[in-house]
């Protein structure tokens, strides 16, 4: 099997773990969850958040983990005019708008959603394994 199909059936695999867990994790209560596994896999993107992107996403971490709010207001609109404006926006932004935007409980179709844009913004499978398990109490996929 070559590399590229080996990590599409570990991804598969993962999703599956995933959507296993938050069927009976109850996230999907928790007002923050959904916005902390955004922020926590944004932060594995290391180097492919640019100076924007960063900003962006430490803004996000203050308000929904923080309650600070000084920078958010400005990168959530400014994210909100990019995401609108661009009807293929690339994975790497979906996944910092998912960081200023998407408050609220963690259920498995936020958990895959999350999921697949991370690995679409070249994230391994280790890595979101890794990023998961950071944001989400509890899970394991191994």
């Amino acid at each position: 099997m070559n590399d590229e199909k080996t990590s599409r059936v570990r991804m598969r695999q993962l999703i599956d773990a995933l959507d296993d867990f938050l069927d009976v994790a109850g996230l999907e209560r928790n007002s923050g969850a959904r916005a902390k596994l955004a922020i926590v896999l944004c932060d594995y993107l290391g180097e492919r958040l640019d100076g924007e992107r960063l900003a962006a996403v430490n803004a996000a971490r203050d308000f929904w983990l923080r309650g600070e709010a000084a920078e958010y207001k400005f990168w959530f609109d400014l994210f909100s005019v990019r995401m609108n404006g661009s009807q293929h926006s690339n994975p790497v932004d979906r996944l910092v708008w998912s960081a200023l935007a998407q408050s609220g409980g963690l259920d498995s179709y936020a958990g895959e959603y999350l999921a697949l844009e991370a690995f679409d913004a070249g994230l391994t499978v280790d890595d979101i394994v890794a990023a998961i398990a950071d944001a989400v109490p509890g899970f394991s996929a191994g």
